[in-house]
């Protein structure tokens, strides 16, 4: 009877049967590796699709420090400019106040600018009236200089109407001229120095020196007259 060759088959049934375990552990290692490897793939993917996305610039016009005000920035005067994240309240740090030193009425009272000294009549005149008759004493007429300066002078007499002559006794620089009407121009022809003085004699009508003139006037102001 043939022993061997049942005794084989026998043998190598065994042997399937005792490697059987070991690949079904194979193939179970094998499908763990490839599912952590799924696993990991897809946790990554997630990952990046969950990740927020960078918002993009945001710019603001900004008007440039040249534009009029009465109108508005030109398109080619508008700068881009991109907001920069608000800075935590932790990091904020409270800028200190500006002080107010002065007042604004002094400044106002020291740029106003002081009313200008009326200014003094550089030249005077007095006319004294003298006393009647042919020989009576003459008129007189002062005129002072009280300018630092010299000036030239002109003194306008007008009497009545019916006063026709000015007779100057020293009439050396002076000039007569009438007007006609009582009226007569007295002017120096040369200017009176600063400080200076002078003294006229003055003769009105004849033998009428005691005539008080209407109106006197030295460079258009009001003379003294008494």
């Amino acid at each position: 009877m043939a022993v061997g060759p049942d005794g084989a088959a026998g043998s190598r049934a065994a042997r399937v049967l005792a490697s059987v375990p070991w690949i079904v552990v194979l193939l179970g290692v094998c499908a763990l590796v490839v599912l952590l490897v799924v696993a990991l793939l897809s946790f990554r993917t997630r990952e990046r699709d969950a990740a927020p996305q960078a918002a993009p610039p945001v710019f603001l016009p900004t008007v440039p420090a040249a534009a009029s005000a009465t109108g508005g920035p030109t398109p080619a005067g508008v700068e881009r400019r991109s907001v920069s994240p608000r800075p935590s309240r932790s990091s904020r740090t409270p800028s200190p106040r500006a002080t107010v030193t002065g007042s604004p009425t002094s400044d106002r009272t020291s740029a106003l600018v002081a009313p200008a000294a009326p200014m003094e009549d550089p030249v005077s005149a007095r006319y004294q009236v003298g006393t009647n008759g042919r020989d009576g004493d003459a008129a007189v007429l002062s005129i002072a200089n009280e300018s630092g300066q010299s000036v030239d002078w002109q003194v306008e007499l007008a009497f009545d109407d019916d006063t026709w002559a000015l007779r100057v006794g020293d009439d050396s620089g002076v000039s007569v001229r009438g007007r006609g009407h009582g009226e007569f121009v007295l002017s120096g022809t040369r200017s009176l120095k600063a400080g200076d003085s002078r003294t006229l004699r003055l003769r009105v009508g004849w033998g009428r020196s005691a005539e008080r003139p209407l109106r006197c006037t030295i460079n258009g102001v009001d003379c003294r007259i008494g």
